[in-house]
């Protein structure tokens, strides 16, 4: 689960039962400031759809198969999207520096090893296992599969380092090492997955499971604010570690019991509303293609796009980019509501794409703008 809504901070629990919020607040923690994407397009709608859905496709899916008191990374936008929907920061992995997506919705930690010769590895800084005294290799293999309409596939070995980030260090981490990578228009070097269970991938301890187990943090806690380009320009994305940063929070914190069965972050989405009306029941399930097309049915001017994909024609829903629709989401601890501004991926036309669209699967990944879609 990727839960963070807009400018609405997201705080993981690591152990993800207990709900009573007033202990978790916390002077100390630590923070990883973030670097993040910056809204510049000036395409026409087509063009735009076409560039941003390779984007999505490759990036945003679900993965198949400190003990100091305060911690912040700085997160950085990636410029090759240039929308504000994504966001990677820094990482150490054998005394050896890369770039990561700190991505809540996958499972699994993995750079370009020195051997991938290929053009999209060359683009990327590689690890290199000559260069680590600490590193212990390992006889087994991996593939990642990634990607919504197109699969993109990570295939590499697995071997075992200390990585460092945000002021922790978590020894003897089990990660990939990718021999063949296809993300070379992304600016990160890797992913670093944060979901909560391994129940798929490499089988063994994630960085949560990690930093759990080793007790890295005082508070077993993450959490994201993820800046927004188009509202203040001078916002900064960050990443905590072990505490809540009040500077990022307006109002009360709001949590949920999260089901981590599945070894993702899932929490229970009770309702959709636009401009306070319902568009229908969500129980047990709601089926997600019938939501999002209900949804843009009560925003005026919304249109169904074509966009040719080879031999098959798709459509992509569009509204108008200065649309005053306001769509909430209800969660078991209250409804928010989202800011007509961060619902569009802007153009140079009237009308814009939709931070909402659909795939067949029967749920919901909610995040940051083109996070905000089923997959």
């Amino acid at each position: 689960m990727r839960t963070v809504l807009f400018t609405i901070a997201l705080i993981l629990l690591l152990n993800a039962h207990n709900t009573n919020a007033e202990q978790y607040y916390d002077p100390g923690y630590m923070s990883i400031i973030l670097t993040k994407k910056k809204s510049a397009y000036s395409q026409a709608l087509g063009d735009f759809i076409k560039v941003n859905k390779v984007y999505i496709d490759k990036k945003y899916s679900i993965l198949k198969k400190r003990q100091s008191p305060f911690s912040t990374i700085t997160l950085t936008d990636e410029e090759i999207s240039k929308n504000d929907v994504g966001y990677f920061g820094p990482i150490t992995i054998g005394n050896q520096n890369f770039t990561v997506t700190y991505d809540t919705g996958s499972l699994d930690l993995w750079v370009p090893d020195i051997s991938c010769n290929i053009f999209a590895c060359g683009n990327h800084n590689r690890f290199d296992p000559s260069k680590s005294s600490t590193f212990q290799s390992s006889k087994n293999n991996f593939t990642l599969s990634y990607g919504l309409t197109v699969n993109q596939s990570v295939t590499g070995y697995e071997g075992q380092d200390t990585v460092i980030f945000g002021g922790i260090s978590i020894t003897q981490q089990n990660f990939g090492l990718a021999t063949n990578e296809p993300f070379a228009d992304l600016e990160e070097d890797g992913i670093l997955g944060l979901g909560p269970l391994n129940v798929a991938g490499f089988k063994t301890n994630g960085i949560m499971q990690s930093i759990k187990e080793q007790k890295k943090l005082s508070k077993n806690m993450i959490g994201f604010h993820l800046g927004r380009e188009k509202n203040n320009s001078k916002d900064i994305s960050f990443m905590t570690l072990g505490g809540v940063n009040q500077d990022a929070i307006i109002g009360s914190i709001g949590y949920n019991n999260a089901n981590i069965s599945l070894g993702v972050w899932i929490i229970s989405l009770n309702d959709i509303k636009v401009d306070g009306n319902s568009v229908g029941t969500f129980s047990p399930a709601p089926a997600v293609i019938d939501t999002v097309n209900e949804i843009h049915s009560q925003i005026p001017g919304a249109i169904l796009y074509p966009l040719e994909q080879g031999q098959v024609i798709e459509q992509i829903w569009a509204i108008p980019c200065n649309t005053k629709s306001v769509v909430s989401f209800t969660f078991d601890n209250g409804s928010y509501s989202i800011d007509p501004a961060e619902l569009i991926l802007n153009t140079n036309e009237s009308m814009c794409v939709s931070g909402i669209q659909s795939n067949p699967e029967n749920f919901w990944l909610v995040g940051d703008l083109d996070l905000l879609r089923q997959e």
